[in-house]
């Protein structure tokens, strides 16, 4: 469990202080969530996150917010989580937790930044989501959860709801490599005190996003007719771009118990469009491929993937929307990226890695772990013997 702000350590022990303010920022207090912290430190000066730290503790002190800490929050209150980050990635494992809140009565709303707003505006977890600071009435809530203790976190905290209590999901951890997934289901499970054993927590921590009727009704027409895979094109990152899907279905055409290969949905943003159109201009003769490349949104796209046999993407932001569906898939990482903390068990979706970016992962290992995944749903779906 997280320990409260140490306002006695020593000024006059620098050493003592720095340990404690390296591993503040650098350690996850609890069992189950797969870090590396020993790569970070390697790699990162202990005065330069000791200094960070530092900085932090300075701001919250300026602005009277130590005293307002609290470890762990009442599921009776009214609480505002504060989330400052744009990556819609990120932010889809960052919050994956609050799925532990879930019909627990707990009052909660969202003020994000305005860019997510439409990814949680469809929440069953979050009341209200906001994008604006300026239009959420303090009075309304009981305490606040910052889901870390970063600077655009802070800002809004003193700036707009300085009076408040508050709790951190994360706190000051930053840095090292993480689970950000199981972290946040570790992290809500202690704040809340829900009492879940680390083995619980690992068999039900997944990314977690909803959607209402009108949504899923919105794509009803565009699902196919006949089972389908889904392939996630393009990508911010070249290094997490992959560009040999197209080897990849020409690969899987060739099986024919493979039925749900012949049918392709190609999604992604704008992005995703030219390698989307080679797709469909270069299909195989016995496969029909469909692009709706930019023109859904997230939470549609999240739809469109529940539906499907198989997901087919490279680490992402639909990877991980992907992930909160019950389909199973097959999730492409660069060497950078170890897919131990990006997935989870409940996932269901084998990671594979290159040696270098995500192009340097062969089709072959693509298809074949495609086909693993065909095998493991005929299995689970036939009747069990006597």
């Amino acid at each position: 469990m997280f320990q409260q702000s140490n306002s006695n350590i020593s000024w006059f022990s620098p050493r003592s202080w720095i340990d404690n303010a390296v591993s503040r920022s650098t350690v996850i207090p609890y069992q189950g969530v797969p870090y590396e912290p020993e790569a970070f430190l390697a790699s990162t000066s202990r005065l330069k996150i000791a200094k960070k730290y530092l900085h932090k503790q300075i701001l919250l002190r300026a602005h009277g917010q130590l005293r307002l800490e609290r470890a762990h929050l009442d599921p009776a209150q009214r609480i505002l989580w504060i989330y400052a980050k744009r990556n819609f990635g990120d932010a889809t494992m960052d919050m994956a937790g609050r799925a532990l809140l879930k019909g627990k009565g707990v009052s909660v709303d969202l003020l994000a930044l305005p860019s997510l707003v439409p990814l949680f505006n469809e929440d069953d977890v979050f009341g209200k989501v906001y994008g604006d600071p300026g239009e959420v009435d303090a009075s309304r809530y009981d305490a606040v959860l910052l889901s870390e203790y970063n600077l655009p976190s802070i800002r809004l905290k003193t700036r707009h709801f300085a009076h408040l209590p508050y709790a951190g999901l994360f706190r000051y951890f930053n840095g090292p490599d993480r689970n950000q997934t199981c972290f946040s289901y570790a992290g809500i499970n202690d704040l809340f005190s829900l009492g879940h054993d680390a083995a619980t927590l690992a068999t039900v921590s997944k990314p977690y996003l909803a959607s209402r009727a009108a949504t899923r009704e919105s794509v009803r027409d565009l699902l196919p007719g006949r089972p389908f895979i889904v392939v996630a094109a393009g990508g911010v990152d070249p290094d997490r771009t992959y560009q040999r899907w197209s080897e990849v279905i020409e690969l899987l055409s060739h099986y024919d118990d493979a039925s749900a290969a012949k049918e392709i949905v190609v999604l992604g943003s704008d992005n995703g469009a030219q390698i989307a159109q080679q797709l469909c201009a270069h299909a195989p003769r016995n496969v029909r491929i469909r692009s709706l490349t930019g023109k859904l949104t997230f939470l549609q796209s999240r739809e469109i993937v529940a539906h499907a046999e198989l997901f087919l993407g490279a680490d992402g932001g639909l990877m991980h929307v992907a992930h909160t569906t019950g389909t199973p898939g097959v999730s492409l990482f660069s060497h950078r990226e170890p897919p131990r903390l990006r997935l989870t068990q409940a996932c269901h979706s084998i990671g594979l890695q290159g040696s270098g970016n995500v192009n340097t992962i062969p089709p072959a290992q693509v298809v074949g772990a495609a086909l693993r995944q065909f095998a493991a749903r005929e299995l689970a779906a036939a009747p069990s013997s006597a």
